[in-house]
């Protein structure tokens, strides 16, 4: 395992009391799941929410296009691509239509620095080739003149990465990048044909999406070995395009240009930015790096708080608290759930009561819920497929569940199968359960590897009973799913 020397703030000169300041401050903001700081090269800070874990894959969202930016970088120091190559010319096989000659002067710099020319998106669907789709959506602008975030336009660079290495992105970097860094269990989501999905669906733990950053900043070289070239972690995180006409100053974090598959900052930074809070800053100038996992909104907040107590901090070396005054803070911190010592007399009505579904729209045809002293264990047969989730009263229940596959996240609807994935880590489950009143449950559910909380209400009476589904900061098939119907 290739880690980095482990250290503290005070050892590494920053003041121990400004990085307990941003973390209460964010505490406020945010729900935190995992913060890693990394300065001169050393681990000052690794802190963890439980569940969640830094060594454990978390979710981050757009944080994956960086990623998807430093496999291009590969297939540049090899000397296999330059950025001024035009991407059609690498996908001779696909049919353009003739009206959409425009397509052709777009050139890998401008899919790296979201400048293709393209506002709109392209419909998409599990039949229809995304490659293709892409190259005959209309440009509206002239290519590299107008920044337009588009998440599809990593997906392209990843296309790219495939076809000149015959490999997917997820396996090229689990060569290239993560075993170097000693990152042994992140992995990302690929399509059906294959091609990692790029824009989104990356899993990496905490310190292993610091240690990329420090890589970047380090100028492609990790623990003396040297991964990327200098130039292109100079290019990568050097601002290309402008930006600042496409947000409202309310936005200020979003108008400060943007690198190849990187955001600039405020405070002289680059960041990778991913959202609900997914984010790994980058401070060349002060050797300092920060990734965080959270379910939040977005980076802007929290780099608001980090500019206004850690920042200062970094500027001026002068100490005036102890290590201790942090350590403390940061023991045992933990997710907090809401509790309730209630329990409805009604426990022994619905015990076991299985729950014929009548309207059948999703596919599910019972559900029911049974107790064992603390435990609540709830089941969903959906066509003919049982999904199922044990909680604990007042507490959260470890376990490993299929339950998020009942209404599952967005990009899985993207992807080939789970099993097929390369280097896919089972998450766990964390499940607790509350008495609302009388006639409902709430069940909270927890995946070590995700950024949200599924809520799943249970309604109730003496014939009949429904349960509603919703995702908490995050985007799946239906954004409320409730099913009713009267026990067998």
């Amino acid at each position: 395992m290739c880690d980095l020397e482990r250290s503290n703030c005070l050892q590494e000169n920053l003041n121990p009391r400004s990085v307990r300041d941003f973390l209460e401050k964010l505490e406020n903001k945010i729900e935190p799941h995992g913060i890693v700081m990394i300065k001169n090269g050393k681990v000052i800070l690794d802190a963890k929410w439980a569940p969640y874990d830094t060594s454990r894959p978390h979710v981050v969202n757009s944080v994956t296009k960086t990623f998807v930016g430093i496999a291009i970088g590969l297939l540049y120091d090899k000397g296999l691509i330059h950025l001024d190559d035009k991407v059609v010319d690498f996908f001779t096989d696909i049919k353009i239509h003739p009206r959409n000659e425009a397509i052709k002067k777009v050139t890998i710099k401008h899919v790296m620095t979201m400048s293709m020319g393209q506002l709109t998106t392209p419909v998409l669907d599990e039949n229809r080739d995304w490659v293709s789709a892409l190259l005959n959506n209309p440009i509206t602008f002239e290519p590299g003149s107008m920044f337009h975030y588009d998440s599809l336009a990593t997906f392209l660079l990843s296309a790219v990465y495939s076809k000149v290495m015959n490999e997917s992105v997820a396996a090229g970097l689990q060569r290239e990048l993560f075993e170097p860094l000693g990152i042994t269990n992140a992995y990302f989501f690929d399509n059906k044909d294959g091609i990692t999905i790029g824009g989104l669906g990356l899993f990496i733990p905490t310190i292993g999406l610091a240690k990329t950053g420090y890589l970047l900043i380090n100028k492609g070289v990790y623990q003396g070995k040297r991964i990327l070239s200098e130039e292109w972690c100079m290019m990568q995180l050097s601002k290309q395009i402008d930006n600042s006409n496409v947000f409202p100053e309310s936005k200020h974090e979003s108008r400060q240009g943007y690198g190849l598959q990187c955001w600039h900052c405020v405070n002289g930074g680059v960041r990778m930015s991913g959202l609900w809070g997914q984010m790994c800053l980058m401070l060349p100038e002060f050797n300092f790096v920060m990734a965080v996992n959270a379910r939040g909104s977005s980076s802007q907040p929290m780099l608001d708080i980090f500019n206004e107590t850690i920042l200062p901090a970094l500027k001026n070396e002068m100490i005036d608290s102890e290590q201790d005054i942090l350590d403390t803070y940061l023991k045992n911190r933990k997710m907090v759930i809401e509790k309730k010592e209630y329990v409805s007399p009604m426990k022994d009505i619905i015990d076991g009561k299985e729950v014929k579904v009548i309207n059948d729209l999703y596919g599910i045809t019972s559900f029911k819920v049974s107790f064992d002293q603390d435990d609540l264990i709830f089941e969903v047969v959906q066509k003919g497929q049982k999904y199922s989730c044990i909680y604990k009263h007042n507490a959260l229940k470890k376990s490993i569940s299929n339950i998020i596959e009942l209404f599952p996240p967005y990009y899985d609807s993207l992807s080939k199968p789970k099993k097929d994935l390369l280097n896919y880590n089972e998450p766990y489950t964390y499940g607790q359960y509350i008495w609302e009143k009388d006639g409902s449950l709430l069940l909270t559910t927890l995946y070590d590897n995700e950024a949200t909380h599924f809520v799943i209400r249970i309604y109730y009476d003496y014939e009949y009973a429904a349960f509603e589904w919703t995702s908490l900061t995050c985007c799946t098939k239906y954004d409320l799913v409730l099913v009713h119907g009267r026990y067998i």
